[in-house]
């Protein structure tokens, strides 16, 4: 009887995390490598963006966190000076494009806006400012963004609105944070999300809405309520460890939990920085049974094909082959092994 009450306790506390579809298994590809900034205009390759979804698919996954605007520039807005102007219509072509495959293949997409983290070798010069202005509505920038930029983006995203699992404002809020693109930090970045989710919902009212959490910050972010009372339709927390636990997992699924939000694992994958495929398959085996048995929605690995030599461990290929840990991804979705890479 005592079994059969905790069982019952169990499935009521933490079954309202998944929304009732069971637990969820995807990656992170971010951008097309070789292609960092222009994977979705001048450099869009059906052939690459196919064999990642496909890869997605045969790795048990049924979502793929894609970066829309990348890098300093931020791919696909046009500028007026220090004035977003627009969209290149190439963007809005492509993403077209890939929505229509990524339906056909039977995968999500889980979109994330732009980047948090401005890397240390990057010029604070016209590209930060025009960043700048945009967070933090200066001259009007925000509000011109939201309508140049946003808008057109968001009315694609409507056109197939079963096809998204998800929108992450920012990817790690705190690298924005650190980089100072808010003068008043936390106060600024709760006004931007707040402020763009209320905007963005008004265009897609079916879109779930969300700013990822990380660094080393990340869970704590989420206990001390900076991400709360502003409108988003779940939490997203990364974590990168050698363990495989998510830090602090049982209190984050009960912050969930008390605020009625599912809560997804939104990155992980090892700390150590040399390439381990035993230690990435044991992360990963250990992180997606974490993230299910607290309840978490889901659980989406970094990163799907990743051929950069300063983070070939991420990766869950070698060239053609997969290694062990995409079969640890299928074994969390239920499904048998594939011959991997020795």
């Amino acid at each position: 009887m005592r079994v059969w009450l905790l069982a019952l306790f169990l499935s009521l506390t933490l079954g309202t995390l998944a929304e009732g579809q069971g637990f969820g298994v995807g990656y992170n590809q971010g951008w097309i490598d070789g292609s960092w900034g222009h994977d979705l205009t001048d450099r869009f390759d059906v052939s690459a963006w196919e064999r990642v979804l496909r890869r997605t698919r045969e790795g048990g996954g049924t979502v793929l966190r894609v970066w829309l605007l990348e890098g300093q520039a931020k791919e696909g807005v046009l500028w007026d000076g220090h004035a977003p102007l627009g969209v290149e219509p190439a963007l809005l072509r492509n993403l077209r494009v890939l929505i229509a495959l990524a339906e056909a293949e039977g995968v999500q997409l889980y979109w994330t806006l732009f980047d948090g983290n401005w890397q240390d070798h990057w010029a604070k010069g016209l590209d930060f400012d025009r960043h700048f202005n945009v967070l933090n509505d200066r001259y009007g920038h925000g509000a011109l963004f939201r309508a140049r930029v946003l808008g057109p983006i968001l009315r694609v995203l409507n056109e197939r609105p079963s096809v998204n699992y998800g929108f992450d404002l920012m990817n790690e809020v705190q690298g924005a944070i650190k980089a100072g693109c808010w003068p008043d930090r936390w106060r600024g970045a709760r006004r931007f999300i707040e402020l763009t989710t209320t905007f963005a919902r008004g265009y897609v009212p079916t879109l779930r809405i969300t700013a990822s959490s990380g660094h080393h910050s990340a869970s704590w972010d989420l206990l001390l309520g900076r991400f709360d009372g502003l409108g988003l339709d779940f939490y997203d927390v990364h974590a990168y460890t050698d363990s495989g636990r998510i830090k602090r997992g049982w209190f984050l699924a009960r912050h969930a939990r008390r605020r009625g939000l599912p809560i997804v694992l939104g990155e992980f994958g090892q700390k150590r920085r040399r390439l381990d495929p035993s230690l990435q398959a044991a992360v990963v085996r250990r992180a997606t049974a974490d993230a299910k048995r607290l309840g978490f929605a889901a659980a989406l690995a970094w990163r799907l094909e990743d051929s950069q030599p300063h983070d070939l461990r991420f990766s869950f290929y070698d060239g053609d082959r997969p290694r062990p840990a995409l079969n640890e991804m299928r074994a969390a979705a239920g499904l048998a092994p594939l011959p991997t890479a020795p």
